[in-house]
């Protein structure tokens, strides 16, 4: 083909629109099929049908299907978009109590601790809160020339995801009855340690000893 016909290359911003609104469908019909079907009776050849688009992007945009999943529920929970370094850590807990206080655990913790849930689906969730909270966390942490970044950040994610689970289930009263807007302080100050240079410490030591 002569240059005077070549078809002209898409430019990029095409390409883009494209591509986000393949990954947009694949979202909705994802949704709609899992609300209706569940996971395990939902195929991915279903999903790209529903969506209108190849189903071979689902592993471009999502991985497999676990992940599609939990993407799809977390895209329908707001509350899930939170800042991820400990400068925004009021606003991380003020996000996850809040939205404990309003509808109970969030999709990601549900799926973690129902005894129903697929193990691909935990495995997923898992990776999720890992790459979306843990790892920002950690680099934050790490910016600040802290040892034992990762498990700072790990702590301050188990202790901010157990503190909602058990204000939303009532596990301690104190926990369930206290003011959000104190809780959030409360909690804030004691993760706020993790981003500090902690004082040298006796190894092995118990607290209360000597």
């Amino acid at each position: 083909m002569s240059a005077e016909h070549a078809v002209p290359e898409r430019p990029r911003a095409g390409r883009a629109r494209d591509a986000a609104a393949s990954k947009q469908a694949l979202l909705r019909a994802a949704q709609e099929l899992f609300g209706q079907k569940g996971f395990e009776r939902t195929t991915i050849r279903e999903i790209g049908e529903r969506a209108g688009v190849d189903a071979a992007l689902i592993a471009r945009y999502f991985g497999n299907k676990a992940e599609l999943y939990v993407a799809a529920v977390v895209a329908e929970d707001a509350a899930a978009r939170m800042p991820a370094d400990f400068r925004g850590l009021a606003q991380i807990t003020h996000t996850l109590v809040t939205r404990s206080d309003e509808r109970g655990p969030g999709p990601i913790l549900q799926a973690l601790i129902r005894s129903d849930t697929s193990p691909e689906i935990r495995v997923a969730a898992g990776d999720r809160i890992a790459r979306r909270v843990v790892e920002p966390l950690a680099a934050d942490l790490a910016d600040r020339d802290l040892d034992r970044a990762r498990l700072r950040a790990e702590i301050a994610v188990c202790a901010l995801y157990g503190i909602s689970l058990g204000r939303s289930l009532g596990w301690f009263e104190e926990i369930r009855s206290v003011p959000k807007d104190e809780l959030v302080a409360l909690v804030t100050e004691a993760l706020s340690a993790l981003a500090t240079p902690g004082a040298d410490e006796e190894p092995g030591g118990v607290p209360g000893d000597g």
